[in-house]
Parts: C-alpha cells; sequence; structure tokens
C-alpha cells in the first residue's frame, strides 16, 4: 500500500515538473498590460469584475499591481465571453466554488498557460485564485474561497476578491449556472 502511494506520489510529482511552460510574450505585451491595467491601479482605481450566476450577482475587485498578468488575462477572457453560459463544475462547501473550464470535469482550459504570480495576498473568505495543475499552468479557472483557506497561501495566485455578492457565493452548488462575467 505504501509503495502504491509512494509511486502514485512521484508520478504525480513527474508529470508536474514536465507541464508546458508559458513561453515569453514581447516587451509591447507587458508594456500594454502595464499601460491598460497597472498604471490606473496605482492611481487609486482598482479594476472590478461581475459575476451573473443563477444564484445572484457577485462583485469582485481585482490586483493589477500584484498580479497583472492574471488579471489581464481574466478580463481578456470575459471580455471575449468565455466564461458565458458556464457551470460551476467544483463547489466545496466550506471551501470553494470554481469555474471557467467548458467541459465541466475540471481538465478545460483555453490553448496557452499563464505564470503564476504569487503575492502577499492571503486566502481570506472571498478570495479569487487562479486554479493549477502545476507550476506556471493557469489559464481559465477561478475559483473563489467560501471561508478563509491559509493552506492554499503562496500556493496559487490571489488576484482579486469579492467585495458584494457573498450571499450568491454561498449559496453556489455544484452545476449552478453562470450567465456570464463582465469587467466594470
Amino acid at each position: 500500500m505504501l509503495t502504491r502511494i509512494a509511486a502514485d506520489s512521484f508520478a504525480l510529482l513527474d508529470a508536474w515538473h514536465r507541464a508546458p511552460r508559458p513561453e515569453p510574450k514581447p516587451a509591447s505585451w507587458y508594456e500594454a498590460i502595464v499601460r491598460t491595467r497597472i498604471l490606473p491601479a496605482l492611481g487609486g482605481k482598482l479594476p472590478r469584475a461581475e459575476i451573473v450566476t443563477e444564484r445572484g450577482t457577485i462583485t469582485l475587485e481585482l490586483y493589477p499591481v500584484e498580479a497583472p498578468l492574471t488579471v489581464d488575462n481574466f478580463l481578456t477572457l470575459a471580455a471575449s465571453n468565455y466564461y458565458d453560459d458556464g457551470r460551476f463544475f467544483r463547489v466545496v462547501p466550506n471551501f470553494v466554488a470554481q469555474d471557467g473550464d467548458h467541459r465541466g470535469d475540471g481538465a478545460g482550459g483555453p490553448a496557452y498557460n499563464i505564470r503564476d504570480e504569487f503575492n502577499p495576498h492571503r486566502y481570506e473568505r472571498g478570495s479569487l485564485g487562479i486554479a493549477l495543475s502545476g507550476p506556471d499552468t493557469g489559464g481559465s479557472q477561478y475559483f473563489m474561497t467560501v471561508a478563509p483557506d491559509p493552506h492554499l497561501d503562496g500556493r496559487y495566485t490571489v488576484f482579486g476578491r469579492v467585495v458584494s455578492g457573498f450571499e450568491a457565493l454561498d449559496a453556489l452548488v455544484q452545476g449552478d449556472h453562470l450567465e456570464r462575467i463582465r469587467g466594470l
């Protein structure tokens, strides 16, 4: 039994280390993110987004200074209607509600990965994080924490927080419909 667990653990670690890494982007791409996402935030205007679900609307405040690539990716996918008509494929009571996979099995996403952006934000109730399957494997899947989850700190990028709509977040169950996500 222990041998089987050890073998499974080593196989998982091996797959994690062999995961494809994101390709570097040209400097102009990063400069555009600074100009459109970071500079306005430094001026005191943090971007917001709205998740409209069958249980109600959840409003998010995003952290472009601490997680510029993740925020830009999330807002770009939202603007392209990527998240529209989705389902919360994973909802764990007192833990997380997760979306962003149209396949519905936790293995789907865009045809690219983004880099991890670990920062000092902690996983408090209502934190917004990017789901991973290994280092630098973020894509479209995100999750919102229903309760404080300190064991996630430093392991997943925090890129925002819920500022209103906690009653909708608390009411979500697996399979609930997500109508749309839009930047505000």
